[in-house]
């Protein structure tokens, strides 16, 4: 009998331990009130994600379905919408995670240039956002959405020149600015810059002293120049690239420009996934 009571009692503490464990589970998976924008460990490829409570963008989807497990360790459990998709160019590092993405979240719109690009990939993307229905949405360079309490995006390019970049998918990537309070971060796909010269151009007031900027094409020698770099003074810069990829990103070149500037660089290949959380005013950064 004594030992059918300390049974019953162990198994009552399982039980015990097991809700408690599934209520601080929920509690962990709450929503952040802060603004946190991650820049996912997805290989040679680029996805990031902003997400303010219950509200997301995502921008790119990488070269595979892991971003579906990179999205799903950050995302409250019980949201199953995601706002925004931000497409900046149809290459396939970029956009073949996005189909899993479609087929398993609920998308409210999706911005991206409805370049001219013949892949299968991008064909089967394109059916299936016309199969769910997905509005979508090309900004014009200058266009600026508002976000949540103190979020706006910036659109820099590429607009309606998106046309004279079909022969270079890099340089019709859309690049925009993100803004949350005194905080903001520069999204740039794979821009190269041939691009960037025109950006500078025509958005020049939307460029200096900037907090942190992705930086183009995997850190590319073809991605930024010493000058744009010096005009835009990034305290953070993050690479987005595979461990040992073929191309040898990032370039020398590119992390001798960052390190004469004394910009901070986190690298996806070393640092995994990285999290910039603020709350308009500072920001603090981890990786994981």
């Amino acid at each position: 009998m004594v030992k059918k009571a300390a049974k019953l009692k162990l198994f009552f503490l399982f039980v015990l331990a097991l809700i408690t464990a599934t209520i601080w589970s929920v509690y962990f998976s709450q929503p952040d009130e802060k603004l946190n924008i991650y820049f996912f460990d997805v290989g040679q490829g680029d996805a990031e994600l902003i997400q303010k409570a219950n509200w997301q963008i995502l921008v790119d989807g990488g070269p595979d379905d892991i971003v579906i497990e990179r999205i799903s360790n950050v995302m409250p459990i019980d949201d199953r919408k995601i706002e925004t998709i931000i497409i900046t160019h149809p290459h396939a590092d970029h956009i073949t995670g996005l189909i899993e993405v479609i087929n398993r979240y609920e998308i409210e719109k999706i911005i991206l240039t409805k370049v001219g690009y013949e892949s299968a990939t991008y064909k089967s993307l394109l059916e299936l956002i016309d199969k769910k229905k997905i509005k979508t949405i090309t900004p014009k360079i200058g266009d600026v959405e508002y976000l949540f309490d103190q979020g706006k995006i910036t659109y820099l390019w590429p607009g309606e020149e998106v046309s004279r970049f079909e022969n270079n998918l890099n340089n019709s990537s859309i690049v925009f600015r993100f803004d949350y309070g005194d905080f903001n971060c520069i999204f740039s796909g794979d821009a190269e810059i041939e691009s960037w010269t025109e950006i500078f151009k025509k958005q020049k007031n939307n460029l200096p002293d900037i907090d942190v900027i992705k930086i183009p094409h995997h850190g590319s020698r073809t991605g930024l120049n010493e000058n744009m770099t010096n005009i835009m003074r990034p305290d953070i810069a993050i690479i987005s690239l595979g461990i040992n990829n073929k191309y040898g990103f990032p370039h020398q070149e590119i992390l001798d420009i960052l390190a004469k500037n004394k910009t901070r660089v986190y690298r996806t290949d070393q640092d995994k996934s990285i999290n910039i959380r603020t709350d308009g005013k500072n920001y603090e950064i981890k990786t994981f």
